[in-house]
């Protein structure tokens, strides 16, 4: 490998993302049909971008599960201590539940997955309430592929799930219970190195369209460039440019603000930097042509 490990740090500026998508708006024909009951709603996860220069980075989803408070909805108050919610039962004396989804479980390609391409994952009615959290649950068949060479993508202490708490500010509110939810699979966070064994230790960050904003445009010429990374004070995020679609890219999940673009440069080009870049959100900005130079 051309990069430089240290122990139980894995400095690569990947991204992935999971896009839940509450009722969306996507459909296929295995689900566009699906009835949904009285007093439910629906729930589709579509997983997509995967940005780095690997040639592969398979993970292995078994299953999804949604943690949901029956005796609230959406809109009341965030709580994160479910004690709170102990004296709110619903009639058959359940308050907090948990509820699978109904996924495709399989291994999947994330490097096939980045700058706004996504595959659908599962589609399920769930009971109504308000959702409190998802459940990632990983398989063991991960792998990843760097020039070349296939190694196993281990689960670390072998915790193979991840929880990620759902707040309001997280959700978008399309129609009556129809909410979409898009969750940052991070493996510049997830992804460590140590001692020659690369661990998986997922890590998830929960946004929303409506609370969010991206950045996209096209750089050039397509040798001249390696990763994209916005940022500013509170946030990052990184994106890789398609080499197939002359160098687009797009960064989702952006807290609206101003950030600075830093596009590496390689092959003897140099490393160039946007600075005070406006996102807005529900907007995309356009950065359009980025032209690098040595």
């Amino acid at each position: 490998m051309k990069t430089r490990f240290s122990k139980l740090v894995f400095p690569l500026l990947l991204l992935l993302t999971i896009t839940v998508f509450y009722a969306c708006q996507k459909e296929t024909s295995s689900n566009a049909g699906m009835i949904v009951p009285v007093n439910a709603g629906k729930l589709s996860v579509y997983l997509t971008d995967g940005p780095y220069d690997f040639q592969k980075v398979l993970v292995d989803i078994k299953s999804i599960d949604v943690k949901l408070d029956t005796c609230h909805r959406f809109g009341d108050a965030d709580n994160d201590d479910d004690e709170q919610y102990e004296g709110n039962r619903d009639s058959s004396g359940n308050c907090i539940i948990w509820t699978p989804l109904q996924i495709n479980p399989g291994v999947y390609d994330l490097l096939q997955l980045r700058n706004g391409v996504d595959t659908l994952l599962g589609t399920t009615a769930i009971p109504q309430g308000k959702i409190r959290a998802v459940k990632i649950t990983m398989g063991t068949n991960n792998s990843i592929m760097a020039d070349s060479v296939v190694s196993p993508l281990n689960i670390w202490k072998d915790k193979n799930f991840v929880i990620i708490k759902i707040r309001n500010e997280h959700l978008d509110s399309v129609a009556l219970n129809n909410f979409h939810l898009f969750l940052d699979f991070n493996l510049a966070k997830s992804i460590q190195f140590d001692n020659g064994t690369y661990w998986l230790r997922p890590y998830l960050k929960p946004f929303c369209r409506s609370n969010s904003g991206e950045i996209e445009g096209k750089v050039r010429p397509d040798s001249a460039y390696g990763m994209i990374t916005a940022f500013n004070a509170t946030d990052t995020a990184n994106a890789l440019p398609d080499h197939n679609r002359e160098g687009e890219f797009k960064i989702r999940g952006l807290k609206e603000g101003s950030y600075s673009v830093l596009i590496t440069g390689k092959n003897g080009y140099r490393d160039t930097t946007i600075k005070e870049v406006r996102v807005f959100n529900s907007m995309e900005t356009d950065l359009g042509k980025i032209i690098l130079h040595k």
